[in-house]
């Protein structure tokens, strides 16, 4: 079963959210990405794959993408190099479940797939597992997002919006006066 995630369109201060509960650094932490399917339900999804990374790639120094379809990130990829100095690797969906090197400061792998069961192969220490469509994400009372990572789940502070003094235009003030 796969659900829809109403978070990807703003989906920076999430990953920030995440990564300061698991005390790591944009800069540190190496990102990966286990691409969608290229025909699955993503095509009605409001941002795609490209779009959250996007989002996510300013601060980066680290970034694989696990896909069948390469071509698809080739332009992303040759962008995020020439703008950011980002070398954005890709390899076939296959090797995802064959790496076992481990980044020094942490690893955050983002499950896009829609379709199959949770990669829990990829968890092992100072390895955080997010999957984006296989369990649902909810939001609290308090407007914090619970984020599932791997078998526990992360509350990541919801973006408040301060609460500001309602203004009088000038037609307004000019009717009621100061």
């Amino acid at each position: 079963m796969s659900y829809s995630n109403a978070f990807l369109r703003d989906f920076r201060p999430v990953f920030l959210g995440i990564l300061k509960e698991k005390k790591l650094s944009p800069a540190q932490v190496a990102l990966e990405i286990i691409d969608e399917e290229p025909d699955g339900p993503g095509i009605f999804e409001p941002a795609s794959v490209r779009e959250v990374l996007e989002q996510l790639t300013e601060d980066l120094n680290f970034l694989t993408i696990y896909t069948e379809r390469p071509a698809y990130f080739y332009e992303f990829a040759e962008t995020m190099y020439e703008e950011n100095g980002l070398l954005v690797m890709l390899f076939p969906k296959r090797e995802c479940r064959r790496q076992t090197a481990l980044h020094a400061s942490g690893t955050l792998v983002l499950d896009f797939e829609w379709e199959g069961a949770c990669h829990f192969g990829q968890m092992r220490p100072g390895r955080y597992y997010v999957p984006i469509h296989k369990k649902p994400w909810k939001q609290g009372d308090n407007l914090d997002i619970m984020v599932p990572i791997g078998y526990n789940t992360v509350i990541v502070k919801g973006i408040h919006e301060e609460k500001r003094k309602p203004r009088r235009d000038r037609f307004e003030e000019a009717f009621y006066g100061s």
